[in-house]
């Protein structure tokens, strides 16, 4: 039947037929190399892992493997089966995952490299033909290269165009490239029909080419939008290039269908023309097999006809635009963090195989005469060499990065780095090792190299100090460690003598293999059986939470009781949470999948499911007839990584306790000493900040029948017990205030808004806004009319974004003078700029700290205030504290630090200043307001029941007016909460909705000279603002 179990199983059986895949191809590792491989594959962290996993990366590189070996069977043997068998493989591919389009590429690119270089290497018929190819490919080499240098110099200054150089040398490099092509086929054509690697490129290319529809679909886009746009009156230009320009490879609707069609029939017809005039034979039949696997999976079995143009257009249209998207939004250094924390054995074994060959190449080279006899075995291994740079160089380009596409990096490292396990152990001579008890050669290497690693240790410590009792034990660690390097080194060296040394260090390197897969089979176990669901491990993204499990068992226990049998109790769910709940629900029949758009009849069940984009639109319907449980259904490992520089390595290599930190995360994931070390905590429960929430509603009336006494013992949540939404305290206080302006909305046109956090008035009440999800900065009038808007995204995820660029500003403030102070939060920094938005400082670093260490270093600052002595205040929200800087940025002080007690802080967001000089901070996962001296000194605090939600959204602000009433957002409940400066509740305001008397999220809060409350209002993009009001 269907169960978590069955639906594992066929990736789990391809995972297993991928290890043991590599006994075809023994002819090129050899023996003893296809067992090792098969052993890397077996204990391969990442492989494991995702074979366990219900992804397409494991199947994809199993059918990758089997397109490899056919191309190499049939380059050796050239039989007509292999070409069959690529032809299979190669739809399978393709009807798993996108990642074909690479495999596609290094494998063509070493195709039309062999071609080519096979085809130089005999004399042309005109040999003058073969020089001007070799110049043309030469221009056209340079010039592509040269576009390609200026669009990376082009990116970090905001994706722009590249400079005019670079389109010159783009358009050399495309007619170079192009006048190469036509010199090769001139002057090779008779030839070509003898190259197997000709039939191999021209196989594989028709085959695919249908797929590569959507790249002349988007140029004739192209070509319709510049007709467009070069139009005298656009609105005159016929219906067919107006109708092109908005053709797009994933819109299925008319008319963009049509074009695409008729785009797709001519590639499909040039596939089938170009295939018959190479082979009218063997092409049709690899044509059938592809093409029948083709239809079967892409029309699920002939029962969705759409699938067709969804797989030969979509799948690289939608690829293609996933690399805008840069989903994940990762440094180009990603897998240089994530492959040596688990794919280190491969990795170090791929690069230290490839220097040696390259070495060895050279040498061989230049020793005269000397040269290596070509065989498959050497083109093979040759190829996985460059297999492994091309996937490194690849993947790290493009836009999406996932800890799931490593194993398309460690599958070639896997397959030479096995190779040259099998060349070590082959070139041994064992019967010397044994008679001469080599292996104990082996046992003592670690035991030579401790004792080496004492003695270093005692020798930096300083020996012979002095006759205290610290000071007599490292002498005696150094004596200890000089007498164990001195008789251990002695016993290896007559050792190495007696069983020669080449075989030496090969026992050597084996020995290293051995320990360095004793390493990796600790790494695997630990993820894939300690921590496989929690996201500790990098390699565990965007996994299923613990309490999906806990709601399921609920919802059971629930339709038990009250559902009227197992499964069926009538739910609904929503598209946030669509998966996983719709695996889960799959066999409650009365469960209600409601959309984005829900209606009363839909939603009001007995229980009720809603991601968090769906709250909004789903608890108007619920009112209070709802008991409510905060939940999360996906978690993100940490990426504290994102801000990584050279400097910053190499002080966590050089320093002893950070050193041990860094072990401890390699070999047990364990956090402890790295959260001491910079305050962070990395601790998997319900304030993870990286996760996707949900919230599971059960009717009250329901609850009430179980249990006679309110909320029962549903099953609690792994991650802490279950907590039921508390009377509101506020209720009797709220009114209905109707906002006298409103302006934006959703846009990144001139006053328009994309998730704005705060805001700030100046004293001649301008109102400057944090248009945060635009990444700028607004400036209206007081009366909501644009002035001027400065910043645009600088490159998230870099080290260092350019001044006047924004990742996310969500604080803003205006000091005495008119400048404004800006946040910048996901760039970790404070940016200063005159009232017009002229840059003028900027100050901070990424960095995680507690108070008292780092000045200036920033985890994700969401306000900034400016006090009365015109010092800048800066809530450091991640490190738990709030930094002082002078005007020009000169660091002054902090206070805070992470805890709950009287002036310690735990995510302090909003910042304001109260008309005595005192601070309010909004400590929101304290659930407190706290009031503070500006030199950290506690004052007071009260609680604020609705900030029970620490989610990324809702972070509540604050502002303080001239009689010191304290305005506070609550997001979560959609409201803003009035207290007076002693904390006492006077009234609240707002609701869910879209009118001038609700909010969908309400977060930046300012007052004005005039008197007037400015609130952002996120989900509705838009400003609005009340009138005066009193208690």
């Amino acid at each position: 039947g269907d169960s978590d179990f069955t639906a594992r199983l066929p990736v789990a059986l391809i995972g297993t037929a991928l290890v043991l895949l590599p006994y075809i191809f023994r002819r090129y590792l050899g023996r003893t190399g296809a067992l090792a491989v098969s052993f890397l594959l077996l204990i391969s962290p990442a492989i494991s892992y995702y074979s366990r996993y219900i992804r397409h990366d494991v199947p994809v590189a199993l059918w990758a493997m089997l397109v490899l070996w056919a191309i190499f069977r049939y380059l050796e043997e050239g039989r007509d089966r292999y070409l069959y068998i690529l032809a299979a493989a190669l739809s399978l591919m393709y009807a798993t995952k996108e990642v074909a389009f690479i495999y596609t590429a290094v494998f063509g690119l070493f195709l039309v490299a062999r071609l080519v270089a096979r085809t130089l290497a005999e004399p042309w018929e005109r040999e003058g033909l073969a020089a001007a190819f070799g110049i043309a490919l030469a221009v056209g080499g340079v010039g592509l290269l040269t576009l390609g240098a200026g669009w990376l110099l082009a990116r970090p200054e905001g994706g722009g165009p590249p400079p005019v150089w670079a389109v010159i040398g783009g358009l050399f490099g495309g007619i170079g490239a192009l006048v190469a092509l036509v010199l090769f086929l001139w002057g090779t054509w008779r030839r070509l029909p003898t190259y197997r690697s000709f039939h191999l490129v021209l196989l594989i290319g028709t085959l695919v080419l249908p797929f590569a529809s959507p790249i002349p679909i988007h140029l004739a886009s192209r070509l319709g939008s510049l007709i467009v746009e070069r139009a005298v009156d656009p609105a005159a230009v016929p219906p067919f290039w107006s109708n092109l320009a908005n053709v797009h490879p994933t819109d299925y609707t008319a008319p963009s269908i049509y074009y695409s069609g008729a785009i797709l029939v001519l590639t499909i017809l040039l596939a089938i023309l170009i295939g018959l005039l190479w082979d009218r034979r063997r092409w049709p039949i690899a044509a059938t097999i592809y093409l029948g696997i083709f239809l079967v999976l892409f029309t699920t079995v002939f029962t969705n006809g759409a699938g067709i143009a969804s797989g030969w257009v979509g799948s690289l249209g939608y690829w293609l635009e996933q690399q805008e998207v840069q989903r994940g939004g990762q440094p180009w250094f990603y897998y240089l963090v994530i492959m040596p924390l688990y794919e280190f054995l491969p990795l170090v074994g791929a690069v230290t195989v490839s220097l040696f060959l390259g070495v060895r190449a050279v040498v061989c080279r230049l020793r005269k005469g000397e040269t290596q006899e070509p065989d498959w075995g050497r083109v093979f291994i040759w190829f996985t060499v460059y297999w492994s740079v091309l996937s490194w160089i690849g993947y790290s380009y493009a836009g999406e990065k996932m800890p799931w596409l490593s194993v398309h990096l460690t599958l070639p490292m896997i397959l030479l780095t096995g190779w040259a396990v099998g060349r070590l152990v082959e070139s041994v001579d064992w019967e010397r090792v044994r008679s001469q008890r080599g292996w104990l050669l082996v046992l003592l290497l670690p035991a030579l190299g401790a004792a080496l690693a004492s003695l270093i240790q005692a020798a930096g410590q300083g020996p012979f100090q002095g006759v205290e009792l610290d000071q007599l034990l490292v002498t005696g660690t150094f004596f200890g460690g000089l007498v164990g390097v001195a008789f251990l080194g002695g016993l290896v060296g007559w050792l190495w003598w007696r069983v020669g040394g080449r075989n030496g260090l090969l026992l050597v390197a084996l020995a290293l293999f051995v320990a360095l897969s004793l390493l990796t089979i600790h790494v695997a176990h630990r993820l894939n059986f300690v921590n496989f669901d929690t996201p500790a491990e990098f390699l565990v993204y965007a996994h299923e939470g613990p309490d999906v499990r806990t709601t399921m068992e609920q919802l059971e226990e629930l339709s038990l009781r009250v559902g009227g049998g197992a499964r069926l109790i009538d739910v609904a769910y929503g598209s946030d949470v669509a998966w996983p709940f719709t695996w889960y629900l799959r066999n409650y029949p009365n469960a209600v999948f409601y959309g984005t758009q829900p209606t009363a009849d839909m939603v009001r069940k007995t229980a009720v499911i809603a991601g968090r984009e769906d709250w909004a639109a789903v608890e108007p319907f619920l009112g209070d007839d709802y008991y409510r449980f905060d939940y999360f259904y996906l978690w993100w490992p940490p990426e504290d990584y994102r801000q990584l520089t050279l400097s910053k390595l190499w002080e966590w290599l050089t320093d002893a306790r950070r050193r041990a930190a860094l072990w401890r995360l390699f070999y047990r994931m364990d956090y402890t000493l790295y959260d001491e070390i910079t305050g962070g905590t990395h601790t998997p429960d319900r304030h993870w900040p990286l996760r996707g929430d949900f919230r599971f509603y059960v009717r009250k009336d329901v609850v009430n029948r179980l249990w006679n006494f309110g909320v029962g013992p549903l099953p609690e949540a792994e991650t802490g017990p279950v907590e039921v939404e508390a009377a509101d305290p506020y209720a009797d206080g709220m009114r209905v205030l109707t906002a006298t302006l409103t302006w934006g909305s959703e846009g990144s046109g001139p006053g328009s808004f994309f998730w704005p956090r705060g805001i700030a008035v100046s004293p001649d009440g301008f109102v400057y806004v944090a248009d945060a999800g635009n990444h700028r900065i607004q400036k209206f009038t007081p009366e909501g009319e644009f002035v001027t808007v400065w910043g645009y995204e600088g490159g998230c995820g870099e080290a260092h974004l350019p001044p006047g660029t924004f990742c996310e500003p969500w604080g803003v403030a205006v000091g005495p003078d008119g400048s404004v102070y800006v946040a910048d939060t996901w760039a970790h920094r404070v940016q200063k700029f005159t009232p017009d938005g002229v840059f003028l400082a900027e100050w901070g670093t990424y960095g995680e700290a507690m108070v008292g260490q780092g000045p200036a270093v920033f985890y994700g600052p969401r306000d900034v205030a400016v006090g009365p002595d015109g010092r800048v205040y800066v809530s450091d929200t991640g490190n738990k504290r709030v930094q002082v800087f002078d005007p020009e940025g000169v660091f002054l002080g902090d206070w805070g630090g992470g805890g709950s007690g009287p002036g310690q802080l735990d995510e302090p967001v909003g910042l304001a200043f109260g008309p005595d000089g005192q601070v309010y901070v909004a400590d929101s996962w304290n659930y407190r307001m706290q009031v503070l001296e500006p030199d950290g000194t506690y004052v007071r605090e009260w609680p604020i029941v609705g900030w029970n939600n620490p989610a990324v959204e809702e972070k509540p602000y604050v502002a303080v007016d001239a009689e010191g009433r304290v305005y506070v957002t609550d997001p979560g409940h959609f409201r803003v909460l009035v207290f007076d400066a002693e904390g006492n509740y006077l009234y609240g305001f707002g609701r869910f909705g879209y009118d001038t008397s609700s909010f969908a999220l309400p977060m930046g809060v300012a007052i004005g000279p005039d008197g007037r409350l400015y609130v952002t209002d996120a989900a509705n993009h838009r400003v609005m603002v009340f009138g005066e009001v009193r208690p």
